[in-house]
């Protein structure tokens, strides 16, 4: 008898502990759920539009946490040769960029979220051309100017853009090929006018261009293809906000590209030796499309 009362008591001890463990779970449970939740209504909701890499983009776009940019950039640039110095000259450049965003997004309720805005931004520069010899151009550069969103009021509807930095170029010509070298080191950014949000990065850069005449002519042009590959490496990253989500950091992208024009000098408009042609970038989670106007050095 004492015996199975013993039995009894260890079996009754052992449904105690599965009816507390299972109680433990359920709470266990439940408390995850709420964290979950709260964490669902505390994600981040604010989406910032990266201005400062849409003005270096160009003419271009890409989508990412439901954000489609696509930017349209119409430059105009002049070359200005500098009296008293061989081959020195100053470029000078008024580009306008307008930028067209879309945002659509489900929410953590179901419901979907949508968002149109545009921008419109005047940034120009100036870029000096220092000549290092016979096949070396050194091109320090710096641009500045402001951007205005529409669909908002107030100062943060306007932001700086600015970008400074210094590019360098070794070129040279074998048979009927021409060979390129581009370097750059550049500091860009962008932040909202009377203060509030900002953001910037650094990028070190490399590329490498082959470009050959087509072998043949229309009328007085003589066409040539350039193609080309470039290593993008931001030391301070690329922020790129995503709803409900942690920024995308982009610290490296790649670039192919290829370009056309003339083989011999050639002014188009208000261009000299004009090119243009498209590239694709990728890498990072940042996937970009943009046409070009030449090797991008």
């Amino acid at each position: 008898m004492v015996g199975w009362v013993a039995i009894g008591n260890v079996e009754s001890s052992i449904r105690g502990i599965r009816r507390w463990s299972m109680v433990l779970l359920l709470a266990l449970l439940a408390a995850w759920h709420a964290a979950s939740a709260q964490s669902l209504e505390n994600a981040n909701r604010t989406v910032n539009l990266n201005y400062v890499y849409a003005a270096e983009l160009g003419f271009g776009g890409y989508t990412i946490g439901g954000l489609t940019t696509n930017v349209f950039t119409f430059p105009y640039r002049t070359t200005i040769p500098l009296p008293g110095e061989s081959g020195w000259a100053v470029q000078l450049s008024l580009p306008l960029e307008l930028g067209i965003y879309d945002f659509k997004a489900t929410d953590t309720d179901g419901r979907t979220v949508k968002l149109n805005q545009q921008s419109i931004a005047l940034v120009p520069g100036a870029e000096l051309h220092i000549p290092l010899g016979s096949h070396v151009m050194l091109k320090p550069f710096a641009n500045l100017g402001v951007g205005h969103a529409f669909g908002t009021t107030g100062a943060s509807s306007n932001a700086w853009i600015y970008t400074v930095g210094v590019r360098a170029v070794t070129q040279f010509t074998t048979g009927p090929y021409t060979l390129s070298l581009g370097n750059a080191a550049l500091y860009a950014g962008n932040s909202t006018v009377g203060g509030g949000f900002s953001e910037s990065y650094t990028a070190i850069e490399n590329g490498f261009e082959v470009r050959r005449p087509l072998g043949f002519h229309i009328a007085n042009l003589e066409p040539d293809l350039g193609v080309y590959v470039a290593d993008y490496y931001y030391p301070k990253p690329l922020l790129f906000s995503r709803f409900l989500n942690t920024a995308l950091k982009v610290h490296n992208q790649v670039e192919l590209g290829f370009s056309v024009g003339s083989a011999a000098p050639y002014e188009f408009l208000w261009f000299s030796n004009a090119r243009i042609g498209a590239g694709y970038v990728f890498g990072d989670g940042l996937q970009v499309w943009r046409i070009n106007f030449g090797f991008p050095f």
